[in-house]
């Protein structure tokens, strides 16, 4: 019996599989950082740890760093098709902009908690709009592609 040989996939479609495979890994890369980082603030709470309960600016910056991790990790999950789906070239750069700009966005939040001046975020918080831009770019310019086709 033969076996049926398959022809190797054109550089396109792997280039498309690539994009997809890459936002799945950075989804659920994120989801489950943002999962463990939000399990563990909690469980942090819970035995009412000073460090942790005493800081009310680290206790927010890392809530809202748990809590954007998550949604970077399920933006990129549902992306990740659509990412697969985009025929340009210019596809490919929307998706490193993308991930870098859902790993910035958290990152930033967790970095401006850690060590920061009285009343004030840490220097690190300057990741997070930087990051928020990048995802911003990105989704604007999706949506005016979703319009247009």
């Amino acid at each position: 019996m033969a076996k049926s040989a398959q022809a190797p996939a054109a550089p396109d479609t792997q280039e498309r599989d690539a994009r997809s495979r890459l936002h799945g890994r950075a989804g659920w890369t994120l989801l489950a950082l943002g999962l463990l980082f939000g399990v563990t603030l909690e469980a942090l709470e819970a035995f009412r740890v000073s460090w942790i309960v005493a800081d009310a600016w680290r206790n927010r910056l890392w809530s809202l760093a748990h809590f954007h991790a998550e949604a970077m990790g399920l933006l990129n999950l549902v992306y990740g098709p659509w990412a697969g789906a985009l025929p340009d070239a210019s596809a490919r750069t929307a998706s490193r902009v993308l991930v870098i700009g859902s790993a910035l966005l958290p990152l930033g939040f967790v970095l401006g908690g850690l060590a920061h001046p009285e009343g004030d975020p840490g220097i690190g918080i300057l990741l997070t709009p930087v990051g928020a831009a990048l995802v911003i770019s990105v989704a604007v310019r999706q949506a005016i592609r979703a319009w247009r086709s």
